[in-house]
């Protein structure tokens, strides 16, 4: 069976380092890795319109509230970030916190879930694309690699084509490509409850996740999208979906 760009889903939780009305925040504080995924939504912008597949951004600073973190995680609304006190969720009132998961968190996990659903109802198969980006340094441990591929080593196909990815992307892009680094792709997120939603078979989610130290330069972020793109198109994908 041959890759089949109509299967493909883009998201990109971490898009944007905005705050809505009412909220303010430093052009310093705002600026920085905890606030957004800086150079994310650049290449899920390429992804979607290589694959012309639906994209789907945050539209608020994760600091509002994590749209990649599961209701009942302490990190869905941070006080601190990684050693920066959070001005607006300070003295947070759970009246507030369920206002934001209404106004900002609901409606985009339902608008993903929903287009899952229909991907795989109409294709048979949903292959769920999530950018991501992470600092090189945290908390003065230093990040060596220059890609993380999130997945969940106990779902095929994700497992087989993710260690195929892994090996293609590398030749390819001659960067340093490790799986389930800097995170696990098992650990809360969204993609993990999408998983729970669905057989394997019917719906592939990784996460891609590029080191900042390459989104001072904008053609190498191209680059970047443009490999993983051309290997994800070339990856076996046989495995029956019916």
């Amino acid at each position: 069976m041959q890759f089949d760009p109509r299967q493909v889903l883009v998201s990109c939780e971490h898009a944007s380092n905005r705050l809505p009305d009412g909220m303010e925040g430093s052009d310093d504080m705002l600026n920085l890795h905890i606030a957004w995924d800086v150079g994310a939504l650049p290449i899920a912008e390429y992804l979607a319109c290589t694959f012309d597949a639906p994209l789907h951004k945050g539209e608020y600073s994760r600091l509002v509230v994590d749209l990649n973190r599961t209701i009942g995680n302490s990190r869905l609304i941070r006080r601190i970030s990684d050693g920066h006190r959070i001005p607006f969720n300070r003295r947070l009132t759970n009246q507030e916190v369920e206002r934001r998961v209404e106004l900002y968190y609901n409606p985009y996990r339902r608008a993903v879930i929903q287009n899952v659903a229909e991907i795989k109802n109409r294709e048979g198969r949903c292959i769920h694309l999530s950018i991501h980006t992470f600092t090189p340094v945290l908390q003065d441990k230093t990040r060596s690699n220059d890609i993380g591929l999130m997945y969940d080593p106990r779902r095929n196909p994700e497992a087989g084509l993710v260690h195929e990815m892994r090996t293609k992307l590398a030749e390819r892009t001659k960067l340093v490509v490790w799986l389930n680094r800097p995170y696990l792709g098992t650990a809360d997120g969204f993609l993990p409850r999408l998983r729970e939603l669905h057989q394997a078979k019917h719906y592939v989610g990784i996460e891609l996740e590029v080191n900042q130290k390459h989104t001072d330069a904008p053609d190498r972020l191209t680059f970047i999208a443009e490999s993983f793109g051309c290997v994800l198109k070339d990856l076996n994908w046989a495995t029956e979906t019916s």
